[in-house]
């Protein structure tokens, strides 16, 4: 009987500076550019490698977006009616990274006149790239694991553009045996922002204030949402007013009001 030698190979996006495998993206996953119409910008991608060998590393470009349930789509130019891919030029899109070496990719964005207020983004990806050697060894199934980053690049034009935050869902649940909040927030404006959610939380007889609680801060995208989780394990059970708010790092805020049930578990 023969037995055939499967090769499965996983591709894994990293929206963090973090180090795994030999290569590393050392400033920064977001590049975000204050940008005029008819106009040319300048940037750099430092990439490392912390291994003792040489590594091969391609890039290429991407459109990017995303949904609140935690799926994220990179997709052919074209995809994204506010896509700058077309706008962005690398000066490589392969390279060979000595042992511990480090070096600068640049790119440079050309922005085009005539173009509606607001962000625009695409995505540039590197992804190592090793020789693929199959083991005559051992039969059965075998994994190849592929470490790609995903960097953003967004532009931003001078021109006024409309802010608008909306809440799609607002679940109260558990998460990892915590009571948790959980907002559904899509950016339906045309500004890429920094987001922090928020509750105030009013005890329903009294009108007394039981706090606020926080979430992590998220970056958002226009036509994009994600979910944002507040930690509401210690305020009682009861039932109580409450206040929701969310909050752009150029002060802008979005607001709704709701009647929070926390029940006796």
């Amino acid at each position: 009987m023969c037995v055939k030698k499967i090769f499965f190979f996983i591709s894994v996006f990293f929206a963090c500076n973090c180090a795994f495998a030999s290569i590393v993206i050392t400033n920064g996953l977001t590049h975000t550019h204050n940008v005029k119409e008819g106009t040319v910008y300048k940037g750099i991608i430092t990439i490392e490698n912390t291994a003792e060998t040489s590594q091969n590393v391609k890039l290429y470009q991407k459109d990017y977006s995303y949904k609140a349930d935690g799926t994220s789509y990179y997709n052919d130019p074209g995809s994204n009616e506010r896509s700058n891919l077309q706008w962005i030029k690398l000066n490589t899109n392969l390279l060979k990274l000595e042992a511990k070496g480090k070096v600068d990719v640049a790119y440079e964005i050309v922005v085009p006149t005539n173009i509606d207020a607001g962000s625009y983004w695409s995505v540039i990806m590197v992804e190592p790239v090793d020789e693929i050697k199959p083991s005559n060894d051992k039969p059965g199934v075998q994994i190849k694991s592929v470490i790609r980053y995903s960097i953003q690049i967004i532009t931003t034009n001078d021109q006024p553009a409309e802010a608008l935050l909306t809440f799609d869902a607002i679940n109260l649940t558990k998460q990892d045996g915590k009571r948790v909040l959980q907002l559904d927030i899509a950016n339906n404006g045309q500004l890429y922002h920094t987001v922090e959610a928020s509750i105030e939380i009013f005890d329903n007889k009294t009108g007394s204030n039981k706090g606020t609680y926080l979430s992590s801060k998220l970056s958002l995208l226009p036509n994009n949402s994600k979910r944002f989780t507040i930690d509401l394990s210690t305020v009682a059970p009861g039932k109580y007013s409450a206040a929701i708010l969310a909050a752009t790092h150029d002060e802008q805020i979005f607001g709704i009001n709701i009647e929070l049930d926390i029940p006796n578990e």
